[in-house]
């Protein structure tokens, strides 16, 4: 049976595409504004955020069941602290989807679509800075607060113990 965590391998797929998304969704918008792409391109930008949206909910939930594994040694306070930012992310990544299906529905009207466009742009910003915030604090479990080492009071998740002890093969004198 694998002992790794399942949870370190899914976040990467949200927080890798909540990086682009609101780039991806201005240039598209801007785009089709602006007839150089028709409005059928928006619906790559609602399979891109409907990837972001379940990447997240499996994230969350992959996160929910190694907690306990992780638990004593990163601190119940600073673990519900991530899993209250990754909720925040998920209820964005939501929000955000929610307004590029909206836009979808309106791509044959200029204004109204303009206007769920934007919204879809504003919102994928604020899902980034809540997607950054998540990704601290989960760095910080597994890298320590500085980002260097294992946290205080244990170490980093499914990394090797980093006491300062030698391993056998290694030939230093410890005096």
């Amino acid at each position: 049976m694998n002992t790794l965590p399942l949870h370190p391998a899914v976040v990467h797929v949200p927080m890798g595409l909540a990086l682009i998304m609101p780039l991806l969704l201005g240039a598209l918008l801007w785009a089709v504004l602006t007839d150089r792409l028709p409005g059928r391109v928006w619906l790559l930008a609602l399979a891109l955020q409907g990837v972001i949206l379940g990447a997240a909910a499996v994230a969350l939930r992959t996160g929910e069941q190694d907690e306990e594994r992780v638990e004593d040694r990163v601190g119940e306070a600073r673990l519900e602290a991530h899993e209250r930012a990754a909720q925040a992310f998920t209820l964005a990544a939501g929000a955000t989807f929610g307004a590029v299906a909206l836009a979808v529905l309106l791509r044959k009207r200029r204004r109204p679509f303009a206007l769920a466009g934007m919204a879809s742009v504003a919102l994928s910003v604020v899902m980034l800075g809540l997607g950054i915030q998540v990704g601290h604090r989960g760095g910080a479990l597994v890298h320590g607060s500085a980002g260097l080492g294992a946290p205080p009071g244990g170490e980093g998740v499914g990394e090797p113990q980093a006491s300062g002890q030698d391993g056998p093969d290694d030939d230093q004198d410890n005096d």
